[in-house]
């Protein structure tokens, strides 16, 4: 069972938890958290796996914030579990905060030289590092998940100056 906390659509803690196989009331949101990473100018994009929602499309890691985790905790462990990359909060910078549907993401930028990535098959049947011309080029061509590519865009000029082109 996988708990997350409920807010309203102003960001107020409701006071309780859900499962995430529970529908949400239309009032209901949660919380998802994902960090860009940029290694030595290029973004780390996984595509997800087979099973998963948008399956064999682009995306950076991200996942719902669990149990009584705050934004920076899920994001933390959402790399450690999804690429096997261990940071620290001091070496996230917090980008920003968008509401979608039913959900508010919370996106954070590591940048940091990666030497090893470490799939959680389940979540991530592939990865590479892209620079700026490529990524442009993916996001033209769709190949993010629709969400991821929306988040991109909202982000891109906060991170476009880190890339190579």
């Amino acid at each position: 069972m996988e708990l997350r906390r409920i807010y309203d659509e102003d960001f107020n803690y409701l006071g309780y938890l859900k499962d995430r196989k529970e529908p949400l009331d239309p009032e209901e949101y949660y919380v998802v958290a994902g960090v860009m990473v940029i290694s030595e100018k290029k973004l780390l994009v996984t595509k997800r796996a087979k099973g998963k929602t948008f399956a064999h499309q682009w995306e950076f890691t991200m996942g719902s914030v669990v149990d009584k985790e705050s934004p920076l905790q899920g994001a933390l462990r959402e790399l450690k579990e999804e690429v096997g990359i261990r940071a620290t909060d001091r070496e996230l910078s917090f980008l920003g905060t968008m509401k979608e549907d039913q959900k508010f993401s919370k996106i954070f930028l590591l940048v940091r030289d990666v030497d090893k990535i470490k799939m959680q098959r389940s979540e991530v049947e592939d990865y590479k590092f892209v620079g700026k011309k490529e990524l442009k080029a993916m996001l033209a061509d769709g190949e993010f998940a629709p969400p991821m590519a929306k988040r991109i865009e909202n982000y891109f000029e906060k991170i476009e100056d880190l890339l190579e082109d």
